[in-house]
């Protein structure tokens, strides 16, 4: 791979730890932990038979960029607690469309709360079922290979339940014959806010802010309402797309000074499954209208993900049988000129990819005490002090005050999540040592200088992810806080 994908687009930050989860149990652990910058493929199919109009179990299979197989993670076949099983139709290739969440940092997917086997009345497809028989399930995926199933869509789900997308709170569902719905994590209704019955939705994101539908044909691709809606919204289609139109994954980048609707997106790259049996295009916004860049032949196209890096960008692309990139070169330019895609891992017989994501490397189950992106004063509540410690007048902490203490074993301790922390100290003439605990790992930092100031002291993590960060005194001289910030 020419060049690394590592984020989609412009994303917006949210918190995930206001979500609700009632899951994530040691039961279901295993030897999966995702790394920032690689893929994940949803899978249909164990290999164990070929594929029929049943339920098939469902896996998120990892590559690096390269195509490498690193991991692959299974979703439930059967209830646990609050976690329904998710499973896929083994014949319904529309199905499976994963996006990131609105931060990036989590996977979002859907299935069927069906056993493997398990098929529709007198034995037709699994879409034909009634969804008050057989519940369609959204499934929430994090870094550690943690999941939550427990958000079922209840009567008023599609049929056909393709794609949804989360922001740390909300989610999004479609698919065929239901429009854009909403519900929250574990909930077991949806709302429709947008499109109607009538709505034949294949993929949903969010990107730059900015709720995204794509579709088949009258549905092609639109914004859905503004920014993230909840409530009644109207489907705008993107201007200057083809009327015959049938899009499956997409991706917008920001690469010119252009933006549309509010947004920094100016660049799109489209799954077209309407054009010579499967193709990519290119458009570019140019202030009122999306305009044709060219197009490359991928048959069977369906999944897409893109990242630029400079002026290349990178879209890896899913057909039922293969990963494969195309790089394009001049991604800011207006031209679509690339090679043959390349191909970067191909499914087992009896198997066959869906959609594609970016590998998640956030926590969906964030404790309340976790001290996530941001700077924070040292008398916050939600760090540890034992031993003695006073605080101090500093003035650029939150609260404009740090802590110190000349008591030998007095500690400060912070759970984090993030990927550096950054510890500023204040120092004088007088001061003592400290030691830095991160995650085991002992540093020992001496705040005596000649004269009062500051040292700023850095220490990266070993992922995007919770850590324990403790300050301990090693003597009877003084140290101290003045300042926390989680990267």
């Amino acid at each position: 791979m020419r060049t690394p994908l590592r984020i989609l687009g412009a994303t917006v930050v949210v918190s995930l730890a206001a979500a609700a989860v009632p899951l994530l149990s040691s039961t279901q652990a295993q030897a999966v932990k995702f790394t920032g910058g690689n893929l994940v493929v949803y899978r249909v199919g164990d290999g164990s038979g070929a594929l029929t109009n049943a339920a098939a179990p469902v896996f998120l299979d990892e590559f690096t960029p390269d195509g490498d197989a690193v991991s692959s993670l299974a979703l439930p076949t059967t209830a646990d607690g609050a976690n329904q099983p998710l499973t896929a139709v083994g014949q319904s290739r529309s199905e499976g469309l994963i996006a990131n969440s609105a931060d990036g940092k989590l996977v979002t997917l859907t299935g069927y709360a069906a056993a493997p086997g398990a098929t529709g009345p007198g034995g037709i497809s699994l879409t034909g079922s009634a969804p008050s028989s057989v519940a369609r399930v959204v499934g929430i995926v994090d870094g550690d290979g943690a999941y939550d199933t427990s958000t079922v869509l209840g009567s008023g789900a599609p049929a056909i339940v393709r794609s949804a997308v989360f922001d740390g709170s909300q989610i999004w569902a479609a698919g065929g014959d239901g429009g854009v719905l909403t519900t929250s994590l574990g909930s077991g209704t949806v709302s429709s806010i947008a499109g109607g019955n009538d709505a034949n939705i294949s993929s949903l994101t969010i990107q730059d802010g900015q709720l995204f539908a794509s579709g088949i044909l009258a549905n092609r691709l639109s914004a859905v309402g503004t920014g993230t809606p909840t409530s009644a919204a109207s489907l705008t289609d993107l201007t200057g797309l083809p009327d015959n139109l049938l899009t499956y994954g997409y991706a917008f980048l920001d690469l010119t000074s252009a933006g549309f609707g509010g947004t920094d997106l100016d660049t799109l790259y489209v799954a077209n499954a309407s054009e010579r049996g499967g193709a990519v295009d290119k458009y570019r916004f140019d202030g009122s209208t999306w305009t044709s860049e060219g197009s490359v032949d991928v048959p069977g196209a369906t999944g897409l993900v893109a990242d630029a890096e400079g002026s290349s960008v990178s879209i890896a692309v899913t057909t039922p049988s293969q990963l494969l990139l195309v790089t394009d070169p001049n991604g800011a330019g207006t031209s679509f000129d690339v090679d043959d895609p390349a191909v970067l891992a191909t499914a087992d017989a009896n198997t066959e990819f869906r959609g594609v994501a970016l590998a998640p490397t956030g926590i969906l189950d964030v404790p309340d005490n976790a001290l996530e992106a941001g700077k924070y004063g040292w008398t916050d509540q939600r760090i540890t002090r034992t031993g003695t410690w006073k605080s101090y007048a500093f003035a650029k902490a939150p609260g404009k005050k740090g802590i110190t203490s000349k008591k030998k074993g007095s500690a400060a301790t912070a759970t984090v999540l993030g990927g550096q922390v950054v510890i500023t100290f204040s120092t004088s003439p007088t001061a003592g040592k400290a030691q830095v605990v991160v995650d085991g790992k002992k540093t020992t930092v001496d705040t005596k200088a000649a004269k009062a100031g500051t040292l700023v002291k850095k220490f990266a993590l070993s992922a995007d992810d919770l850590h324990t960060v403790s300050v301990k005194v090693l003597s009877a001289k003084s140290v101290s806080l003045a300042l926390l910030q989680v990267k």
